[in-house]
Formats: structure tokens, sequence, C-alpha cells
């Protein structure tokens, strides 16, 4: 949960133009939340038993995962929705040259 409150966190919260590059300019961290993201899902679906037993994770019930998965995307909505409503209420920050 908190490698996916983490991805959830870099991928809302990077803005991108006029400070940064935009997120589709910048492949690493495109990649890395990407990956990331797939991580989560092949942990969670315990996709990879050899990687569970190497790492001593314990096989949770598919009821539990999917409970976990809803937390997951309502955590990433949740985070999204009051980003972009904040954003539209503040408006969005601007890049002031000295003159």
């Amino acid at each position: 949960m908190s490698m996916a409150m983490q991805m959830a966190t870099f991928a809302i919260n990077y803005k991108g133009h006029p400070f940064m590059e935009s997120l589709t300019e910048n492949r690493p961290l495109l990649w890395s939340i990407a990956l990331s993201g797939l991580a989560i899902v092949g942990l969670l679906s315990g996709s990879s038993p050899e990687f569970n037993e190497q790492f001593a994770l314990v096989d949770i019930p598919t009821e539990f995962k999917m409970i976990i998965a809803q937390v997951l995307v309502v955590d990433f909505v949740a985070a999204l929705l009051v980003d972009r409503v904040l954003q539209f209420l503040l408006g969005k920050g601007a890049l002031r040259l000295p003159s």
C-alpha cells in the first residue's frame, strides 16, 4: 500500500510545464511510475509465487485482495480529485520572471 501511495503522490503532484518538463517528456519518471504500477498489480494478484516466497509475502484471500485493490483505486481517484479541485479553485502556478 505504501508503494501505491508513493506512486500516486508522484503521478498526481508532478505538474510539468512551466517549472519542469511534462510527464510524457520525462521518460525515466514515466517508466518508473508505470513499472511501479505493474509491480503493485503483480504483487496483489500473486502472479509470481516464487517472488512472493523469496520476500516472505503471505498469500492473502481473494476477497481481501479485492478490498485492497479497491482502496488503492479510491485513494488514487480521491487524491486526483482533491488536486484538480484545489487547482481549479486556487489557479495554476505561473512562472514569474523578474523584470
